[in-house]
């Protein structure tokens, strides 16, 4: 499969994927923007959704890109992906390091930035075009560091398999989303981390 196909594939599973956890945002942006002054809306940004929406792309067409070149990185080297059992060092690597990233520093802050749309447009609202494609690049960029060590678990389960993506969709849309969605991130670490334990100790099938 050429580099094209897999950067489409992935850009296309981002882009469902994402959908409903960036929805939130783009319903705060309007509010934000319908708001008398201070924050009025400019001109070229009546809809802004537009300009977030493409800064947004940007982001996740980054993480996209590179994906999909480890993808083609691995089927060069003519390793099955999806990994699943038959590729159970892999698996029990990739659940890991989804696990760990679940507790490390920069996955709260980034957590804590994607709960909070409202605070996070109003302290940095830009007027303009650029100004607001820049405002969704830079919430595009929190969101990637939220979500991307989830999101490439699609390796270990595959993009087809759409009973464990629509698992993963929920998780990020959980926790960016639900009220208390922010204390599920450390039980769904140790899940993870439980779950590359059990993949590592039955090994490859016989």
């Amino acid at each position: 499969m050429t580099f094209a196909a897999l950067f489409g594939m992935w850009l296309a599973m981002t882009a469902l994927m994402m959908a409903p956890v960036v929805y939130p945002w783009l319903r705060a942006l309007q509010r934000i923007a319908r708001t008398p002054a201070p924050a009025p809306p400019p001109p070229l940004a009546a809809t802004p959704v537009v300009p977030f929406l493409a800064g947004y792309a940007v982001a996740w067409t980054g993480f996209s890109a590179a994906a999909a070149l480890l993808h083609s990185v691995l089927l060069a080297a003519r390793i099955a992906v999806p990994f699943g059992a038959r590729e159970h060092l892999l698996s029990a690597g990739a659940l890991l390091l989804a696990g760990a990233w679940q507790f490390a520093p920069a996955k709260r802050a980034c957590l804590s930035h994607c709960r909070s749309p409202a605070g996070f447009l109003l302290t940095h609202w830009r007027d303009g075009f650029v100004g607001q494609l820049r405002l969704g690049a830079t919430h595009g960029v929190h969101c990637v560091g939220c979500c991307w060590a989830l999101m490439a678990l699609a390796l270990v389960v595959g993009m087809a398999d759409l009973r464990w993506m629509a698992l993963l969709m929920g998780v990020m849309v959980a926790e960016t989303v639900l009220p208390w969605g922010a204390r599920l991130a450390r039980p769904i670490g140790a899940l993870l981390i439980v779950a590359a334990a059990v993949v590592l100790a039955r090994g490859a099938p016989s």
